[in-house]
């Protein structure tokens, strides 16, 4: 391979990286700058148990934004106060962004007698007792 060969192999493949980079950018700023009070996290971000079933997914709204809360019913042999205890979300869960959507999750848990109640959010912060 030759000196020119080697130099146009490297732009070709800084000129990509600094395409990636830049779509990359594109879509966290449209996220963050594009996020609406109506946002609600899916149902995928949830981690539950293998075992653990959605059995209703509502969005509720008001004055400054909505949510969705998911009924849960969990795994044979687990109660609702368990599964909230194994996910952490007692008093409330916080879910780091991912890769593709780096925005963080707040999530609460009251567990009842059918079930797990969860409710999920964006923009909700730390709770401080």
């Amino acid at each position: 391979m030759t000196a020119t060969a080697r130099r146009r192999t490297w732009t070709a493949f800084f000129i990509a990286v600094v395409i990636l980079a830049l779509l990359y950018g594109g879509r966290v700023a449209l996220l963050f700058m594009g996020a609406t009070e109506g946002d609600v996290p899916a149902a995928s971000a949830v981690p539950l148990p293998a075992d653990a079933e959605i059995l209703r997914e509502n969005r509720d709204c008001a004055s400054g934004g909505c949510w969705v809360v998911f009924t849960v019913q969990p795994p044979p042999g687990q109660s609702p106060t368990e599964l909230a205890e194994e996910m952490g979300a007692t008093p409330q869960l916080e879910i780091p962004g991912t890769f593709l959507d780096p925005r963080t999750i707040w999530m609460w848990a009251e567990p009842g007698n059918s079930g797990l109640t969860l409710r999920a959010d964006y923009f909700s912060g730390p709770w401080i007792p």
